[in-house]
Parts: C-alpha cells; structure tokens; sequence
C-alpha cells in the first residue's frame, strides 16, 4: 500500500503545505497590520522606558494564542478530514484497510507544527513593532501609505497569490488527468457489461468436475432473464493481474534483467467476444478448444510487438512459461486488440497480455507449474452482457448459483463502468482533495487582498478625502483602489504561473493526456484569481468612494 500511495500522498503533503504558508502569510499581514495601528500606542510605551523585548513579547504572546487556538479547532477538523480522505480513497470498500482516526504522535506533531509557525512568523511582526521611531509617531508621521511594514505586507499578499495559482493550476490538471483516464478506450466494450466475482471453489475439487462445473455454470447464466450472454474467467478486467516469464520457441532466451514478462488471464470460449475486444486476426476460442486439443493461445498487439521482430506473423508461433523446455506449450491462433485488463498503469502503454481457454489444461513436467496450472483452473469473475442493473441480477444470480453447486459464494455484483470508477479512486481522492486546498488557499488569498486593500484605503482616507475635495468622482476613486489591488494580483500571476508550470512538472508522472504547461488549467486559474482578486477589492473600493470629503479630512 505505501507503494501504490506513496506517490499520491507526497502530493497531498506538499498541497497541505502550501495551504499552511498561505495561511502563515496571512497571519503574518494580519500581525503586520495590527502592528503598524498601534504605532502610537507602542511609540508612547517606548518612550515610558518599555524595553524592545517587552513589545516583541507582546506581539509573540497574540501571535502564539492565535496559533494555539487554531492547533486546538484543527484537531477535530483533522479527524474529519483523515475519515474523508479513507472515504474517498477507498469509497467502495466493505471495509477501511487503516484506522481512520489519526495516532496521537500525528496529531502532537501537527499541534507543535501549529506552534513553531506561529513563532516563526509572528517574529517579523514584533521586530516591525521596535522599529517605531517615538518621535516620528507622536508627531503623527506615517499616517500615509510609506510605512515600514508596507512592502513587507505587499509581497506577502504576492506570495499567497502565487501559491494558490499554483495549487489551483495543479487540481486543475491532475482533474484533467483525471477525466482522460477514465474515458480513455480501455480496449473493450463498458456499456452493459456486469461484473460478478465470487471466491474460487473448494480446493477438493478436480480438474474433471471443475470442467463440469463451468460448464453448467456458464449454461445456467446465458439462460438468465435479460442476459444476451455470459463467460467465465480467471479474473475480469481491473480487478486483478497474472503474469509470466515468456519463451518463444525459435527465439533466444530473455536475458537477465530484460522485460520479458506479459500478463495472462484464462477465460471461456465467448469470454473476449462477450466483453467486445476486437479480434484482428485469425480467430477466437471455440468449444473444440477443450481438454483433447491442442493448447492454443491468443495474444494482444502489445505481445506481437515486445515478443515478435517487425513483420514476423505471430499466428501459429509457439511460445511457453517460465522455464525454455515449456517454449513449445502454446499455439497463437489470434490477435486481439490491446486491452487494460491489470487495474494500473492506465497511463503507461500496454501491456503484452495472452489469454488461453478455460477448458484446456496444459500436463506441466515442473511441479512448480502444474500447481499454477491447477490453481488457474479455480476461477473468480464472471461477465454478462445485460442491461439489468445489478440490484435485479443479484436476486437471479444467487439462485442460479445454488442451484449450480451451492459451495460457489457470490462477493459483488456491479457494472463494468462501477468497476472503471473504483479503479481510480485513489486518483479521484488526490484529485478532489487537490481542488479542495486550492480553493481555501485561493479563498485565504482573496481574504488577504481583502484585508490589505480595506487597511491600505483606512490609512489614505485623508488622501480620499482631498482627492474627491478637489473633484474626483466615485468612479475615480474606485479605479483607484482596484488598480492598486489588481497590481498584487498581477504580480501573483507573474510569480504564479511558472511556479504552476513547474509544480505540474513535479506532478507528471501522476498526469495523463496533460501537459504541465496545460493552458487551460492556467488559464483556469488566472481567471479565478481575478475574480476573487475583483471580489475581495470591490467592497473596500465601494467604501472608499463612499466617504464624504468633510468627514475624511476631519481624519486623523
């Protein structure tokens, strides 16, 4: 499992925390803002006699209860978020494989990480908070837009800006990917074809009265209310993957460390037919393809292309298992189309895959393979061709079952589309959960423009005031206050948009059909950037043309 999700939560890691710097540059605009207001406050206690360490202290104590206070709401809000994740990652499963409550150790260190940010970045806050001059501030200096903090609070806001065009260029993409996974050709038909699996037979059973057994299975399911047709196979597609070590006779033997191995699956005469893989040449399994013939195989255009030189007509080729002696087991009498039978690497070529008939049983030498052999011979997937929803076949498939051999348990029933949706639910949850932080971090970066424009028009009311004294108009002074707030905007995009490039290129190997300069995903996010950038400015904007001139210049 670390293996398959490794990838995937590292991802998830990275996003959580660029949301935790995003809020981080908030708190640290707010402590900034609140800093620059007490200027009078703090150059009348400097001037007291209060100590430098005294005001930095101060400032670190708000900083630390805001940080404490948030470390204490998020710990619920973790444990709910842990339970969504599982949900999503695992969301048809009849069971949660891990605890879906996060361990003390996660959660202490998620506190003491709460705490260490609240340290680290309310420390340039209380460092503005000494650099106040007593005498300028008494004087009543800085009452302008130049003080010392200004810049500082500006390239934080372009930092939060940044970060989440790139978190939201990044959801964007990986939704993408997403979307062309799941509808990408899968080599087969989707659209009324039900999956059913259920546990392997009693292992009691013999080769003989397995045959037998298959047989009336098989009868019993094409006789199904609704059912066009029916096949039997070892495991059906997206649910499970058989491989072997692959000898072709006349060829030489795979050398060490070379990719010599296809996956395999063992199915029923009407099997590839019924799920709709396109043969392109030669034929398909039939009933004479049983324990008294020849073993013949079929393989996919991947196999001709990994085990055959250019040209070379696989049809009537021979080819064997795991040891050189077994190279001559296996007669090729067809070539299907390629399809994704293995449930991953749906966004690698395919891979070299052959199928064999369910009714023929190979006479191995090796001990090794002829237990394989008889294991194969247990099977677990049954396919129909039906437009009945599961709920109505579950009811006819469990008796049909019982009245088969009442030792066969039925485990699922759904559609082949349910069944290419489960498949992805560990990109589906990296997905929604990507969109998800980007748009806290896109709303936290709206918030701070917010917050840093409706200060900034707070300290120029004077200025406002004298402006529309003089005859500027509302209008006037709503562009004003926009054009100010859309330059941080603009220059988040600036710094945004390669950081985007270069977190998709970080997250290739997770995307499919999706560059990491995708435009559309950039565009995506430049455009909600703008929007939330005209949302969160429009209100301080509307405000400050709403002062009256004698008020404001009344302002002190």
């Amino acid at each position: 499992m670390k293996e398959e999700y490794g990838r995937s939560l590292a991802i998830l890691l990275a996003v959580c925390g660029v949301v935790l710097l995003v809020a981080c540059a908030n708190l640290a605009n707010l402590m900034l803002a609140r800093a620059v207001s007490r200027r009078g406050q703090t150059a009348v206690r400097l001037a007291l006699g209060a100590a430098p360490r005294q005001i930095v202290a101060q400032t670190l104590r708000e900083s630390l209860l805001l940080s404490v206070g948030g470390g204490l709401v998020g710990v619920p809000v973790a444990v709910a978020a842990a339970q969504l994740l599982l949900r999503l990652a695992f969301r048809s499963a009849h069971f949660l494989p891990i605890s879906p409550n996060p361990s003390p150790v996660v959660l202490a260190f998620a506190f003491g990480l709460a705490l260490m940010t609240g340290i680290i970045f309310g420390a340039a806050p209380a460092w503005f908070a000494t650099r106040t001059d007593p005498a300028e501030a008494l004087r009543g200096a800085g009452r302008g837009t130049t003080d010392r903090s200004s810049f500082a609070r500006k390239a934080l806001l372009v930092v939060q800006a940044a970060l989440s065009v790139a978190l939201v260029a990044g959801a964007t993409m990986l939704g993408r990917s997403l979307n062309n996974l799941e509808h990408q050709d899968f080599g087969y038909q989707i659209q009324g074809r039900v999956e059913v699996e259920m546990h392997n037979p009693p292992a009691s059973y013999t080769p003989a009265k397995l045959a037998s057994l298959y047989r009336e299975l098989e009868n019993r399911l094409n006789r199904l209310p609704g059912v066009q047709a029916g096949g039997l196979a070892l495991y059906n597609p997206l649910t499970d993957n058989w491989s072997e070590l692959i000898y072709v006779a006349g060829h030489s033997a795979p050398r060490i460390g070379e990719k010599a191995g296809a996956s395999w699956d063992r199915v029923s005469a009407g099997y590839l037919q019924n799920l709709g893989v396109p043969l392109l040449r030669g034929r398909g399994f039939t009933a004479g393809d049983n324990e008294n013939s020849e073993p013949v195989a079929i393989v996919n255009e991947a196999f001709v292309r990994h085990f055959f030189k250019p040209g070379e007509d696989p049809l009537d080729q021979h080819f064997g298992l795991d040891y050189p002696e077994n190279a001559s087991t296996f007669r090729i009498v067809g070539v299907v189309h390629d399809a994704s039978f293995a449930g991953w690497g749906f966004n690698r070529p395919p891979l070299p895959m052959f199928y064999v008939p369910l009714a023929q049983t190979v006479n191995y030498k090796q001990e090794m393979m002829w237990r394989l052999e008889l294991q194969s011979h247990f099977i677990r997937g049954i396919l129909l061709v039906t437009t009945n929803p599961p709920g109505a076949l579950e009811p006819l498939l469990r008796k049909a079952r019982a009245e088969v051999d009442p030792n066969l348990t039925i485990t699922s029933v759904r559609t082949l589309q349910q069944q290419i949706e489960l498949s992805f639910d560990r990109e589906r949850a990296v997905a929604t959960l990507a969109g998800l932080f980007g748009t806290v971090a896109l709303v936290l970066a709206a918030v701070g423009l917010y917050g840093v424009t409706a200060y900034t028009v707070a300290q120029r009311t004077n200025e406002i005031g004298i402006r529309m004294a003089l005859g500027a108009d509302r209008g006037h002074v709503v562009r004003l206050v926009l054009q100010e707030a859309f330059q941080r905007a603009v220059l988040g995009l600036v710094f945004g948009l390669p950081l985007a490039a270069l977190s998709g290129r970080l997250i290739s190997a997770q995307l499919c059909g999706v560059s990491s300069w995708d435009p559309l995903a950039l565009a995506l996010a430049a455009s909600a950037l703008a929007i939330c950038a005209l949302g969160a400015a429009m209100i301080p904007a509307l405000r400050a043309a709403s002062i009256s001139p004698v008020i404001a210049l009344r302002t002190e």
